[in-house]
């Protein structure tokens, strides 16, 4: 092959890498974000929860939008947080070039990230797994390395 023929391939190879990395790396910090978004357990509150109360809500409350965040709450009772994690990995795009946004517009979601909930340490949700960006995308240019 030709030296400009390697340039061609190896500038192919590197694209398609940095786009699988940076997929790899969005799906996993924000699957983390909601993986650790805690569930509500009256069986830890101090007052009895409301009549027919089902925790999730805030786990549900994440929406995922690529180019501008979403300004509008979601009213998605999400436990498992199955629903929210199928969105990301629908809207997340397959490769780098667009800002892609993951958004709780939820009231609360803030004094849930400094420590509100018993079970979960304050930056428990957004600034742990933002800490983990730095491994993730290690973890991804090993994995898709060219």
């Amino acid at each position: 092959m030709s030296f400009s023929g390697d340039i061609r391939n190896f500038a192919k190879d590197a694209t398609e890498a940095h786009n699988k990395i940076t997929r790899a790396a969005t799906l996993e910090l924000f699957g983390g974000v909601v993986k650790s978004t805690p569930v509500g357990n009256p069986d830890l509150w101090q007052s009895p929860a409301p009549p027919g109360y089902v925790g999730g809500r805030a786990r549900g409350s994440w929406q995922t939008a690529v180019g501008t965040p979403v300004e509008d709450d979601i009213d998605r009772i999400d436990p498992s947080g199955a629903s929210a994690l199928a969105e990301i990995e629908a809207n997340t795009p397959p490769g780098a070039g667009q800002q892609t946004y993951l958004v709780s517009n939820l009231p609360y979601i803030y004094a849930l990230e400094e420590g509100a909930s018993s079970q979960a340490s304050p930056g428990a949700m957004v600034r742990k797994n933002v800490a983990r960006v730095q491994r993730i995308v290690k973890a991804a240019i090993a994995k898709f390395r060219v």
